[in-house]
């Protein structure tokens, strides 16, 4: 039987992949000198049991939402195989973008672009958590996950999905449903603003070294 979600896990695993921060040495994973290429890294695998604990926050949000819940855990279930395959390769983000670029890695196969769509929708996770929590019971869920949206998914997104996203906002469960998912049977909401507050803050800095390794890598266009 699966476990319920765990914002305290999320947030501590979270934080664990901000301040581990991995610099590679230059060998046949990491072919650069110059800082300016040499980003801080990301373990690969903590990211992927990040993603395995928002996959069930993600599950709450309602039906109209499982074809992302369903996206995302093929991401991760790839990611997972990849470096099951090559643990070595698949280490962090930076080896894995490296053990990749010798490779002719058709779109499914892509450990590099499940880690985009991945990193992008993080940024969409992280913002929706901080605002519904700050909000109160009287303010607009569906008007806060559209904000939310705009500002992070939507310009990744053709126009038919952002029209999707317009309608099944309405769908989603009232702030303290949410809540009360979140909290689970043993945190009271401060601790649970605690939580996110650090799942927020943390997962930013996640978000911008991922992103600077894509820019560095001139990945950001891959997909």
């Amino acid at each position: 039987m699966e476990k319920p979600f765990c914002i305290k896990l999320v947030a501590t695993q979270m934080k664990k992949l901000s301040e581990d921060v991995i610099i590679l040495s230059n060998n046949e994973n990491s072919p650069v000198e110059s800082p300016e290429e040499h980003p801080e890294d990301v373990e690969l695998l903590t990211f992927v049991q990040v993603y395995e604990e928002l996959c069930k926050f993600i599950r709450m949000l309602g039906k109209i939402f499982e074809f992302v819940e369903k996206d995302v855990r093929e991401k991760i279930d790839l990611l997972k195989e990849l470096h099951s395959s090559n643990p070595d390769g698949y280490k962090t983000i930076i080896t894995m973008v490296y053990s990749e670029k010798s490779m002719d890695k058709k779109e499914k196969e892509s450990g590099a672009i499940a880690i985009l769509h991945l990193n992008r929708a993080l940024e969409f996770i992280v913002e929706f958590m901080y605002a519904s929590v700050a909000a109160s019971n009287d303010d607009s869920i569906p008007k806060i996950c559209k904000e939310c949206y705009d500002g992070t998914l939507a310009k990744h997104h053709p126009w038919i999905i952002r029209t999707a996203v317009k309608v099944a906002v309405y769908t989603l469960p009232s702030r303290d449903k949410m809540l009360e998912y979140i909290r689970g049977d043993h945190l009271d909401e401060s601790l649970i603003r605690g939580h996110i507050d650090d799942v927020v803050s943390h997962g930013k800095l996640v978000h911008a070294r991922i992103n600077t390794i894509y820019t560095v890598h001139e990945l950001h266009k891959i997909a």
